[in-house]
């Protein structure tokens, strides 16, 4: 989001800032989290504590930021209006809530034939849908058709079926609909979410905005198409061997396509930031480089967790299990981490300042949050992200420990910022007509 973009179908402001506000505070929250579960980390025990920690982050951090920057993102960008505010209301009411209660059961195990999951699985559900309704019919009604936007909405379509598969699985656990087990399921559940619904998003906003941010241009879009096809081809082609012929060279040559699609889309955004006019990067720029940089060690651990069992089965429990992490709180996180400063302050200060350009002296965008504290959270997170993958590869609590007070500092100071800039007050001072 930048001035470069027409903002004209902008939703209300009060559809997208909950969510900011709501994540900033799940991040602590499973940041505090990351503490109590580091015995279970440590020892690559997929218990009801880490089950209780990934999905905050998933839901409550990372999912419900990214529902109030496409519901800017997308009127914004495929130049539409929001098909329906009042679904975006009762959608964010939905995930916050339902995601608490999932993330409330899955930490006291509470799992299988209980109520709070019940209500809670439902709730989330009921909120994809009406998310996946509001998003889907709003990018549909767009005239504008690009590679980006269909990256965006094919993404959407994963999480729905993210969502219910997952749902099923928790109906399966309790009445066993399938002979299948439900870490078979898990494995299908797991690639819809991180590879078709965060991974798929994230190469379509990127896409559009990287660019943007750096002001690059003729970019060959040629590597975008290859990505959309490999990786979605991938997706479907690892499921069905995943259900039915789980055959371990198969499964290598299905995860050698999907990283070549990733590949595609780091050289594009490669190619975006050598050709970039603006040389000097903000903080909100640097993090999203870190996130790239992060995304490089993902496929290098792809490669791990795919040749991992034949040459060093040891170690497949500690690559599994960084790779995850390095997805979820290395490039997703850090990715959040920066784009907020490209997305938050524009829509504040579009809300408070628009209609005073000309009439007074406003401060920038720039001027709602502290570069400072921005630039703190930029370092505790470094060391908490190193540190943390070396607890996982080492199995040690003790380093996983330390990492996570490091990321409690990054959640504290990336909060700071996220809701100074939400309750920011105007500033208006005079024009100086002597000048």
């Amino acid at each position: 989001m930048n001035a470069g973009l027409s903002t004209k179908n902008a939703p209300s402001p009060s559809v997208v800032l909950p969510h900011y506000a709501f994540g900033a505070i799940a991040f602590i929250i499973a940041s505090v989290m990351m503490f109590f579960a580091s015995d279970m980390l440590s020892a690559s025990y997929i218990g009801p504590k880490v089950l209780g920690l990934t999905h905050i982050l998933v839901l409550s951090w990372i999912t419900v930021i990214i529902f109030g920057a496409l519901y800017q993102l997308i009127p914004v960008v495929m130049e539409v209006k929001l098909y329906s505010e009042t679904l975006a209301y009762i959608s964010f009411i939905l995930i916050a809530v339902g995601s608490v209660l999932m993330v409330y059961s899955f930490w006291n195990n509470y799992i299988g034939n209980n109520i709070i999951i019940m209500i809670g699985g439902t709730m989330l559900v009921l909120s994809i849908i009406l998310f996946a309704v509001n998003t889907v019919k709003s990018a549909l009604s767009s005239k504008v058709k690009t590679i980006e936007n269909k990256f965006i909405v094919t993404s959407i379509v994963w999480l729905l079926l993210t969502v219910l598969l997952g749902f099923f699985i928790i109906l399966n656990a309790s009445y066993g609909y399938l002979s299948k087990s439900n870490i078979e399921l898990l494995k299908i559940h797991f690639q819809f979410g991180i590879i078709g619904w965060f991974m798929m998003l994230v190469i379509g906003v990127a896409s559009t905005l990287m660019p943007m941010f750096f002001i690059s241009h003729k970019l060959k879009k040629v590597y975008l198409q290859n990505a959309y096809y490999m990786i979605n081809i991938g997706i479907v082609m690892l499921s069905v061997l995943l259900y039915f012929y789980p055959n371990i060279y198969a499964l290598l040559a299905i995860g050698m396509v999907i990283i070549g699609g990733f590949g595609f889309f780091i050289k594009y955004n490669y190619d975006a930031y050598k050709k970039r006019l603006r040389r000097k990067l903000d903080i909100g720029m640097k993090l999203s480089v870190l996130a790239f940089v992060l995304l490089f060690f993902v496929l290098i651990l792809a490669f791990l967790v795919i040749f991992g069992s034949e040459f060093m089965p040891s170690f497949t429990i500690n690559f599994n299990l960084a790779f995850g992490t390095l997805i979820i709180l290395g490039f997703l996180t850090a990715l959040i981490l920066g784009q907020m400063y490209k997305t938050l302050p524009f829509i504040v200060w579009l809300q408070k300042y628009q209609d005073k350009v000309g009439k007074f002296k406003i401060p920038l965008p720039n001027d709602l949050y502290s570069e400072k504290v921005a630039d703190m959270h930029y370092y505790t997170y470094l060391i908490a992200i190193i540190t943390l993958f070396a607890g996982l590869m080492l199995s040690m609590s003790i380093i996983i420990k330390i990492a996570s007070i490091f990321f409690v500092l990054t959640a504290l100071l990336f909060a700071y910022n996220t809701f100074k800039i939400l309750l920011h007050k105007e500033n208006l001072k005079p024009l100086d007509n002597n000048k």
